[in-house]
């Protein structure tokens, strides 16, 4: 009909010039008919007066701009849009005159609410849609996602990094996903963030990694008294000083490590790695128990001493430096001392290894009258050791084999040999 035309050729048309919204401009296209049709419904725009003045629906404040209504508690989209063109609530009954020309027209209100729902795009916090990047403004850019009106991007939420200018980060006209981080305000536009996006993408990226265990490459942002700040995708994370790098100094900051995940925990914002995990497993790929190396003892603590193998750290126990009894491991080891020691066990998992030195003595004690002959000896003395473990396992496999052998297995019952 010429009126329900007419209604939606006006209200779009007012929409259009304040909202500026593209589904407004949807219905300003239909501009056909007389605007007599819409008085019908009591959507006629109202003459703003200098002075203040009260209403049915609100209060109406004196403003730079004429008299601005304030709305008390609009129950529907189409009573706001009543209340914003000075008309009073539906609440408050229909005129008969309105009644009559809505019968002629043949569209009602409830017609008028489902034709306005059809271009109405709902928006919830959270939710990750495309938008168009329109137009920029001072502190930020207007995008444009489908809704009532254009959305707000902050600069402050435009990336992760910081953004002095948000041009330098975006373009007019790019089409990209964003985050929709507020509700709607009074002129319906929702605030969009790209920072939250690539925020949750990158902590993604890190729990994958750390599943796959694989190492990484990070830049040391800063050092303090606990261990070092690093960069990776945008996220900061702590280095302990237990698993920093030997000698790291202010001169280390701006470089690249390599460093392996030890706790990824996104509700706390915990990102804790290692360099010594991620160093020990690439050093280590090829060493094994019962290998022969060669290190330096690095510190002397109580209960041991800590040997460098090739830039890794491994501990060799007071009990394991001789088979004599030893009281204070500073009498038989020194700091800068050179020594070969075999390697125990190792934890790649925790990027530790143990080492002995007590395998290569000659005879128990050799370790703290001559630590020098113990070195020059090692290859021999470990040569020797493997030769009586190899010797040991073959008298125990041919112990067992004669065991086995010597048993009447018919004589046996089932349960018997189960146990």
């Amino acid at each position: 009909p010429r009126a329900g035309v007419a209604l939606l050729s006006w209200c779009g048309l007012s929409c259009m010039l304040t909202m500026r919204s593209s589904s407004a401009l949807a219905l300003a296209f239909a501009l056909t008919a007389s605007p007599e049709a819409a008085e019908a419904f009591g959507l006629r725009p109202p003459v703003l007066s200098s002075s203040p003045s009260l209403s049915r629906a609100g209060v109406a404040r004196a403003g730079s701009r004429g008299v601005k209504m304030v709305a008390t508690a609009p129950t529907s989209k189409f009573e706001k849009m009543r209340f914003k063109y000075g008309k009073p609530s539906l609440e408050r009954g229909i005129s008969q005159e309105m009644k009559d020309a809505q019968k002629i027209a043949g569209f009602d209100y409830s017609d008028f609410e489902s034709a306005i729902a059809k271009f109405d795009n709902t928006f919830q916090v959270g939710d990750v849609v495309v938008g168009q990047v329109v137009q920029f403004e001072q502190g930020g850019a207007l995008v444009d996602i489908g809704g009532k009106s254009s959305a707000y991007l902050g600069a402050a939420e435009a990336s992760m990094q910081r953004v002095d200018d948000i041009e330098m980060f975006l373009s007019i006209a790019d089409n990209r996903e964003f985050q929709i981080i507020s509700g709607e305000d009074e002129n319906g536009q929702v605030r969009l963030s790209i920072r939250k996006l690539e925020f949750a993408r990158a902590w993604e990226r890190v729990r994958q990694i750390q599943a796959e265990d694989c190492t990484i490459m990070a830049e040391i942002l800063s050092i303090n008294r606990g261990g070092a700040l690093i960069n990776f995708e945008g996220l900061r994370g702590f280095l302990p000083g237990s698993h920093a790098p030997q000698g790291m100094t202010e001169d280390t900051v701006g470089t690249m490590i390599p460093l392996k995940f030890l706790e990824v925990d996104q509700a706390k914002n915990r990102l804790v790695v290692s360099n010594r995990r991620a160093v020990v497993e690439t050093k280590l790929v090829n060493l094994e128990p019962g290998q022969l190396v060669t290190g330096i003892v690095r510190s002397i603590k109580p209960y041991g001493a800590f040997v460098d193998i090739g830039g890794i750290s491994g501990l060799l126990h007071i009990s394991q430096i001789s088979h004599d009894h030893i009281s204070d491991v500073s009498k038989v080891l020194q700091e800068g001392q050179e020594i070969k020691a075999m390697i125990l066990t190792q934890d790649k998992d925790k990027g530790r290894f143990s080492l002995s030195t007590k395998t290569l003595e000659a005879e128990p004690g050799d370790m703290i009258r001559n630590p020098e002959m113990v070195k020059e000896n090692a290859e021999e003395t470990a040569k020797r050791y493997h030769e009586r473990l190899q010797a040991e396992q073959q008298a125990r496999d041919q112990a067992a084999s004669e065991l086995v052998a010597g048993l009447d297995l018919n004589a046996l019952s089932s349960e018997e040999l189960v146990a």
